[in-house]
């Protein structure tokens, strides 16, 4: 009989708190988030439950999506009522759902989702009817990713989680654990190429603006939960150990040597100052009350989901 996989962190505490929403309750244990004097948290752009993917737009404005709805809309700078771009239909139960977003210079957007039938796929959303970008793997209810970013190229860069299969992760014929590099035009049938392999669950990772790839990258079981390069020698490079209990699921680059992270379980997003030899160390505290993603603005301020809310904070304060 195979050994069962350990939980993956984030997965655990997805599932948890996606079942105290469904029941009503409010809160997560250990989630940092009291309302103390010393706990800083963003000011509400709106109010917005079950946030999975955050974008930043050029006006300053935040595209996001709902992880169960599938729905995909924007809030304007100043917030106000958000404005829905494009729906997919989802399977959202466990982990899966619509579970991330970008847009690319030409202003299309791009979506990852996992379908009814539970495969992992891409598309572009908007503008237009949905055009699917790539089929992938059928997914898992736990440590299934599905963050997608665009690089500097204009190619998509999708996280795939070990799907519960970590021994399929060194397999470069499978998706599991990898970052994986898509042609955004390319047909649903592409084989997309391997930036790096050897990942848990590489749902938070974001290009620095020099064009270094950094992961923040989930973990299965006691072992550490890491910030780590995705594109060197294809495999985790320049390691540094995260707090336990971070459960990272987000994670933005403002500058070469600086890095957000959003813990899901501790609740902080944190600030990480990164050496030329690529060693991290943390900053400060931006926020103790995020969830799910960080993006960097127009103006420099930051945007992250809280349980119920997008807020947004400045990316230049924070609490040691």
């Amino acid at each position: 009989m195979p050994r069962r996989p350990r939980p993956h962190r984030l997965a655990v505490a997805a599932v948890a708190v996606f079942a105290l929403a469904a029941t009503g309750a409010s809160g997560c244990a250990d989630d940092g988030a009291d309302d103390g004097a010393d706990e800083p948290t963003g000011e509400v752009l709106v109010v917005a439950p079950d946030v999975a993917a955050l974008v930043a737009l050029p006006d300053g404005g935040v595209r996001y999506g709902e992880r169960r709805t599938g729905r995909i809309l924007d809030v304007a700078p100043d917030g106000g009522e958000p404005q829905e771009v494009a729906r997919v239909e989802v399977g959202a139960d466990g982990q899966r759902g619509l579970v991330g977003l970008a847009v690319d210079a030409a202003g299309r957007t791009f979506a990852a989702w996992t379908g009814p039938d539970g495969r992992l796929v891409v598309g572009q959303v908007a503008p237009g009817p949905v055009r699917l970008v790539w089929e992938g793997p059928a997914s898992t209810d736990r440590a299934t990713g599905g963050h997608v970013v665009v690089d500097p190229d204009g190619n998509l860069v999708i996280g795939v989680g070990d799907l519960l299969d970590p021994a399929a992760a060194a397999d470069p014929a499978t998706p599991n654990g990898k970052l994986l590099r898509l042609d955004p035009d390319g047909p649903p049938g592409q084989a997309p190429s391997v930036v790096s392999a050897g990942w848990n669950n590489p749902y938070a990772f974001a290009f620095a603006p020099g064009g270094a790839l950094w992961v923040a990258d989930n973990s299965p079981g006691d072992e550490p939960e890491r910030l780590a390069r995705g594109d060197v020698d294809g495999r985790p490079t320049s390691i540094t150990d995260l707090p336990p209990g971070t459960a990272p699921s987000g994670l933005a680059a403002p500058a070469d040597d600086e890095l957000l992270v959003c813990g899901y379980v501790s609740g902080t997003l944190t600030r990480w100052a990164v050496d030329a030899d690529g060693s991290a160390e943390p900053d400060a505290t931006l926020a103790s009350d995020c969830r799910i993603g960080a993006v960097v603005l127009a103006d420099g301020s930051v945007a992250y989901s809280t349980e119920d809310a997008i807020a947004v904070v400045a990316g230049d304060q924070g609490v040691q």
